[in-house]
Formats: structure tokens, C-alpha cells, sequence
């Protein structure tokens, strides 16, 4: 993709994350991104069909990084690293997933990131249940779940603890879960 295309979808992305930042998604309007982005508003729509396509790539786009992150940084287990590098990835960008996150009717958001930790989770699971009692969907829902119920409070109430604490309690928290998968 030409370097010059890249720039300018980086600005309009930009550009609308602050808008998030300053008000409500409904109120925000492609006039609104082009006046601050100094752009034509044909040039947004060169780009993006309307402010919805333009959500739903800047959705697609942080989760795309929020995964490549975990994929550089662990292999497919729920270990401390796996756990910690989420958060921390999450802390260094907290201004972000924070908007993400909170915004009403960004469930499409969630909604990804729940498909996303749930296929992990499955994965995690299927490598060490072979013959567990453990109910895979159920499991894996639960877990998920409580996980992004975790990672939402977590950013929801500004980080109130550190990274390290968040996951030490989760590990404390799978302890029982894992003992179950191993000894079983």
C-alpha cells in the first residue's frame, strides 16, 4: 500500500479516536473528522464507506495489535507471561482500549475479544483435558468470561492495581482450574 494512503487513514483513525475521546460516537460526524483532520470530506470517503466502516476498522485494527502483541510476546497457554504481557499491553495503551471498552454499542468490540481469548482458552484446554470430567464449552466460557470481566473492571476503574497484581490473582484464581486438567 502506498505510503502516502497509509499516512492519511492514519490521520482520519487518529483524528476520530480523539473525537471518541471528547464525545459520544452518535454526535460525531464525517464533517467533524475532516474539519479536524484538515482533509477533505471526500477524502475521508475514499477511505472509509461512512463513520461505521470507520469504526469497524479502528475496532479491527486494536485487536489486530492486542493480538500480534500476545502472538510475539507467548505460545498458546494461560501462563503468567501469556496473562502479564495482555495487561501490560493493555496498560500501555489504556487511553485506547479504555474508549473501546466503554463506549455504548461498541459490543462489537467485546464481542471479538471474547471469541478471541475463548478460542485460546479452547486450545489450552483441548491440550490438557483429554478424558477430564470438565465440560470444554462449559469451561471455556467460564473462563473466558471472568476473564474479560477481569480485563473490562481492570480498565473501566483506571488500572486500581498494578499488572503484576492482576496477574497474580488471576493465576490464583486458574490454580484449582489447572490442578483439575493435570491431575485428572
Amino acid at each position: 500500500m502506498d505510503r502516502r494512503i497509509k499516512k492519511t487513514r492514519q490521520l482520519i483513525m487518529d483524528t476520530f479516536i480523539d473525537l471518541l475521546s471528547e464525545k459520544e460516537f452518535e454526535k460525531i460526524t464525517i464533517n467533524d473528522i475532516a474539519e479536524r483532520a484538515d482533509i477533505n470530506r471526500g477524502t475521508v470517503y475514499l477511505h472509509y464507506l461512512d463513520k461505521y466502516d470507520l469504526l469497524d476498522k479502528c475496532i479491527e485494527k486494536h485487536i489486530d495489535l492486542l493480538l500480534n502483541h500476545c502472538a510475539n510476546s507467548s505460545n498458546t497457554t494461560l501462563d503468567a507471561s501469556a496473562i502479564q504481557s495482555v495487561f501490560e499491553y493493555l496498560e500501555k495503551n489504556f487511553t485506547i482500549y479504555k474508549l473501546l471498552l466503554n463506549n455504548e454499542g461498541f459490543g462489537f468490540f467485546r464481542s471479538r475479544l471474547y471469541v478471541i481469548i475463548a478460542q485460546t482458552v479452547t486450545e489450552v484446554i483441548g491440550k490438557k483435558s483429554e478424558g477430564n470430567k470438565f465440560s470444554n464449552g462449559i469451561t471455556t466460557h467460564f473462563l473466558t468470561s471472568g476473564f474479560i470481566g477481569v480485563l473490562e473492571w481492570w480498565i473501566n476503574n483506571s488500572m486500581p492495581c498494578s499488572v503484576q497484581e492482576v496477574t497474580a490473582q488471576l493465576l490464583f484464581l486458574l490454580e484449582p482450574y489447572t490442578r483439575h486438567l493435570v491431575s485428572d
